[in-house]
């Protein structure tokens, strides 16, 4: 089946026959409609029992599993992760009667590993499916303790709900159940906190009902005292165990993500147009406008707008890491961890000077781009351009003491030069020198970080093709000595000397194996002579007086 150019949605909300949805800001699940569903009611919602038919094929049109084989609709909870990401995410948008054909690339359906036999690794698959009916499970919290029914919904608010540490605002009123007195209200203009940490103040209700809305929604809740107050309620006005109606809106919610996955850099998204989809590559041509304040709030740069070329030095890493995951005309709040931003090293501004160590953040917004090259689209020595100014900035974020961003920058040199089997001749030589270069450069991050298993095997890949290359022979037997493997290093030292006798480094190494050595062995010879030291002799027992009868004779031990 040939591939179909993607289309956002009409903007009046209408659907045409034959249109393709991109239903995911990456691509990675489209939907082509073949028959129009009910415009009458909505959707199913997560954790609804859901009932469809469905005929699964590879692009190839090859038939890997059909519901309608065996005459019976599958069923499946929506949104619980029961089924292929893609799944979830295509039914979602689906009305009912609605048949249309979802196409998941791999990472939504099942990955690189695939399904053996009959689905591959790496398959981008094809779903015609066809939304039969669905059963609507209110029971939000799965115990009959927050029981929810939707009121209203905005039709615009697209298919995403917040969840992780994303930033709610939400509106309210408390009633007792049955009664039209109000007990308790949001404050003016809502209130607002963080799924993942929302405090005392909000209820735990509240909390569970908002992770299955979208932005614009209006439902009613039914909370059981555990969901509520509790058991000792809210005097004066809720009685102890008392059960809840609560009416809530969520009036708008800010998108928080964790981009590195380790805290260093996190978004926060302002806002976004809904009819992009397209994010900026390696390489995008990035017009921005953006503030950057330190922690105290003082402005240390602030640029009306700005291009940039993504991931090349322009910026700090942390920045280039964000605009990838930008749309074009979205805001972001980036907060960017020192590793990230200006390392130890801090930066000189004219406006303020950023400290060594210190987090910056940034509010951005991405006007324009041009998107860059892939690597796969790259020709042989554009490939090795792109690893050569990765492998610059890295030797720029090392000498500023940015360890982390200058082992990345070196990782990515090497990827983007990982496969030379189809480079020309003088190509490939200057891509293994520079995989070389990268490889001991990043032993040599290790080394500063104390990291020696990572520096040993940063140098095996260099030891690999070069197996007389003096610096890995060096820098490996560094963590070998490190890590106390004294044979190896007295191996990799030896060959060393062999190539260069007079090699200074080498010498003074040889020397401190050599001390380490003795010192190992002497505390090894301490804990073994601890270990078996000869017992003490029992003390002397006083001298007994003389019999005056002599002994009688003992038997000989016994033979057996």
């Amino acid at each position: 089946m040939e591939a179909e150019a993607a289309a956002a949605p009409p903007a009046d909300g209408a659907v045409n026959i034959e249109e393709v949805i991109t239903l995911t800001e990456d691509g990675g699940v489209t939907k082509r409609i073949l028959v129009v569903g009910s415009s009458e009611e909505e959707g199913p919602e997560k954790g609804d029992e859901t009932y469809v038919h469905y005929t699964g094929t590879l692009t190839d049109g090859t038939k890997f599993d059909s519901s309608r084989d065996r005459n019976q609709p599958f069923s499946f909870k929506l949104g619980e992760g029961r089924v292929i990401k893609g799944w979830d995410v295509g039914v979602a948008s689906m009305k009912k009667g609605e048949k249309c054909v979802l196409t998941c690339t791999s990472e939504y359906a099942y990955g690189a590993t695939g399904s053996p036999p009959k689905i591959p690794g790496g398959a981008t698959l094809l779903f015609e499916v066809e939304l039969l009916s669905w059963d609507s499970h209110k029971d939000i919290s799965g115990d009959g303790g927050v029981l929810k029914d939707v009121i209203s919904k905005d039709a615009d608010a697209g298919y995403e709900m917040p969840d992780g540490q994303d930033e709610v605002t939400v509106v309210y009123k408390v009633y007792l159940a049955g009664s039209t007195d109000v007990v308790d209200e949001s404050p003016e203009g809502g209130a607002s906190f963080c799924i993942a940490s929302p405090g005392a103040v909000v209820l735990p209700g509240v909390v569970a009902a908002v992770k299955t809305m979208k932005a614009g929604e209006v439902a009613r809740l039914a909370l059981s005292p555990a969901y509520g107050y509790g058991d000792a309620g809210k005097p004066p006005s809720v009685p102890a165990g008392a059960k809840l109606t609560v009416e809530l809106e969520l009036k708008s919610w800010i998108k928080v993500e964790d981009v590195t996955g380790d805290g260093g850099v996190v978004r926060r998204v302002l806002s976004t147009p809904k009819s992009e989809f397209k994010t900026p590559n390696t390489g995008a041509k990035a017009v921005v406008s953006y503030t950057a304040t330190l922690p105290d709030g003082t402005v240390f740069d602030e640029v009306e707008s700005f291009e940039c070329v993504v991931d090349a030095g322009n910026m700090p890493e942390g920045f280039d890491v964000a605009l990838t995951k930008m749309k074009m005309g979205e805001r972001d709040i980036l907060t960017l961890q020192p590793g990230y931003a200006f390392g130890s090293a801090g930066r000189a501004g004219a406006r303020a000077a950023v400290p060594p160590n210190t987090p910056v953040t940034y509010d951005v917004t991405l006007t324009s781009f041009e998107s860059g090259k892939d690597t796969w689209d790259m020709s042989d020595a554009d490939k090795v351009a792109a690893a050569s100014g990765a492998k610059d900035r890295g030797n720029a974020a090392f000498k500023a003491g940015n360890l982390e961003c200058a082992a990345r920058c070196y990782d990515k040199a090497t990827s983007a030069i990982s496969y030379d089997k189809t480079f020309p001749d003088n190509v490939k030589a200057a891509a293994r020198e520079l995989r070389k270069s990268c490889h001991l450069n990043l032993a040599a991050v290790r080394v500063k970080q104390a990291r020696w298993k990572d520096c040993v095997a940063a140098c095996d890949k260099v030891l690999e093709s070069d197996p007389d290359n003096i610096k890995g022979l060096f820098r490996r037997a560094q963590g070998y000595i490190s890590m106390a493997d004294f044979l190896e290093a007295e191996l990799d030292i030896k060959r060393g000397l062999c190539i260069e006798p007079t090699n200074t480094d080498l010498v003074a190494l040889s020397k401190k194996l050599k001390v380490e050595q003795k010192t190992s062995a002497k505390k090894e010879s301490a804990l073994y002579g601890k270990m078996f030291a000869a017992k003490p002799a029992p003390p002397a027992q006083p001298a007994q007086p003389e019999p005056t009868q002599p002994e009688p004779a003992q038997p000989e031990p016994a033979v057996v």
